[in-house]
């Protein structure tokens, strides 16, 4: 009788799995589906220890979040965009000037008024008045240029290098307001300074500067662009925009508006007839540069505090003449 070959067995079937050609267990014998974890009629089948989906980290994002309003530089979520939004007095991201860079102010005010000197000399030689306007207008210019190189020497070696991101260097219409209404409030103090000292060896004004051109046009000329346009730029760029930002760095806020205010107004020491009346002079504008302070602080910027400044010294030159 011929041999039989054994038949050819497949593959090996996974454990607890029939083999091909196996028939089929009925009934209570039928295996139950496998777990999970891959084991077959266990007492205690082993589940998962977490989810599929949490088990690990899956890739990153290949781009960042999508902004939600009209995009300004792009489709993305941007550091820019963020400080952009902030708020009804959204201005300039907040200036980076370390409180060490104050100390800048003291070598550019000395050299501003040994360029005001320098100035007033020249004017002189050309006008051949110690008094006149045009040796007042050259006195003054080189006060500026002390400050506003100041300012743009700490913008440049501690900031962005812009006087706008910088100290606020810019004006929006709803200044116009901020403006009115500092320029009122300034006006308020200086005539509660004017009436607590009036009468007293401590009354002084500083508007000599402006009566001694009565009868001369275009000296009021000259001495309306000073203090209409002149101080109110290069004074709160470097006492409300530089010195107010420095100091916040070490005193906060509040204690920098009243620090640049003080010394505001011992920068006008010595601009009254007396000495004694000094200390009217001082006191009120130290006043004045707390509120023109404040303004800066609320608004990010200094256009609001230049308008008041302006509106300030345009009630003083029409009180006088």
């Amino acid at each position: 009788m011929a041999s039989q070959s054994p038949p050819e067995r497949g593959p090996t079937p996974p454990p607890g799995q029939p083999g091909p050609g196996a028939e089929p267990i009925m009934g209570s014998e039928t295996p139950e589906p496998p777990w999970p974890s891959g084991a077959i009629g266990r007492d205690e089948p082993q589940w998962p220890t977490e989810a599929p989906w949490t088990a690990g980290p899956g890739p990153a994002p290949s781009r960042a979040l999508p902004t939600y309003g009209p995009p300004e530089s792009g489709d993305v979520l941007s550091a820019d965009v963020v400080s952009r939004d902030r708020g009804p007095h959204d201005g300039p991201s907040p200036p980076s000037i370390p409180a060490q860079a104050a100390w800048w102010g003291v070598p550019g005010i000395l050299a501003g008024y040994a360029l005001a000197v320098v100035g007033a000399t020249i004017g002189e030689a050309l006008s051949g008045s110690a008094t006149g306007p045009v040796t007042t207008l050259f006195s003054e210019m080189g006060l500026w240029a002390g400050m506003l190189g100041t300012v743009i020497f700490v913008s440049r070696r501690y900031g962005s290098a812009s006087l706008s991101r910088d100290f606020g260097l810019g004006i929006r219409r709803t200044d116009i307001l901020w403006g009115f209404a500092a320029v009122a409030a300034a006006l308020i103090v200086t005539q509660v300074v004017v009436f607590a000292f009036a009468g007293t060896k401590f009354a002084g004004t500083n508007d000599q500067i402006i009566t001694q051109q009565k009868g001369h046009e275009v000296g009021l000329v000259i001495l309306t662009v000073i203090v209409e346009l002149g101080a109110p730029f290069f004074e709160e760029l470097f006492f409300r925009g530089f010195l107010r930002t420095a100091l916040q760095a070490k005193f906060g806020p509040g204690g920098a508006v009243w620090l640049q205010a003080a010394f505001f107004g011992f920068a006008h020491a010595g601009e009254s007839k007396t000495a004694a009346g000094n200390v009217t002079v001082v006191l009120a504008l130290f006043l004045v540069g707390v509120i023109l302070g404040y303004t800066a602080k609320l608004t990010r910027r200094l256009g609001a505090g230049m308008l008041a400044h302006c509106l300030f010294n345009l009630v003083a030159v029409a009180s006088v003449l």
